[in-house]
């Protein structure tokens, strides 16, 4: 079984910086292996062939700051993963739970996948991000077997 429960990922935000483009014909190439986007991810753990990673925006509704995730399945089998997320700052605390299945080689991240949050509506800052309670099981694809 693939499982990790007392597992707790905790990031600081207070450093980030938005990516910079290239500014300069002159300077070295970028690394053309990984498509560009994949530097604005900041990985944060892998647990049972899944990867967790984040991106963090200032103020993503205009006002408040947001969090996404993005889970990305490296099995050859359908998992269901779990966890809660964490968002701390100066004022105040709030969990949020996720939960979910991935197909092999599946990526999910976003709204739509019940991957991002605006923990806090009322301007205060997240500066802390965590992960708790990681759970990921091997889990079924969906499919009713063949019949016959």
């Amino acid at each position: 079984m693939l499982r990790s429960t007392a597992a707790l990922v905790l990031l600081l935000l207070g450093g980030l910086r938005p990516a910079q483009a290239q500014t300069s014909p002159s300077e070295a190439a970028p690394d053309s292996t990984e498509p560009w986007h994949e530097d604005a991810w900041t990985h944060i753990v892998t647990k049972g062939g899944v990867q967790f990673a984040y991106l963090f925006y200032r103020k993503a509704d205009n006002v408040n700051n947001g969090v996404v995730i993005r889970l990305r399945n490296t099995n050859d089998t359908t998992v269901r993963y779990a966890f809660t997320i964490i968002f701390r700052g100066p004022e105040g605390e709030a969990t949020a739970q996720a939960n979910g299945r991935l197909r092999p080689g599946e990526m999910k991240t976003g709204e739509e996948d019940g991957l991002f949050w605006v923990p806090f509506k009322d301007g205060r800052r997240v500066g802390e991000v965590g992960l708790r309670g990681i759970d990921v099981t091997p889990g079924s694809d969906g499919h009713s077997p063949p019949r016959g």
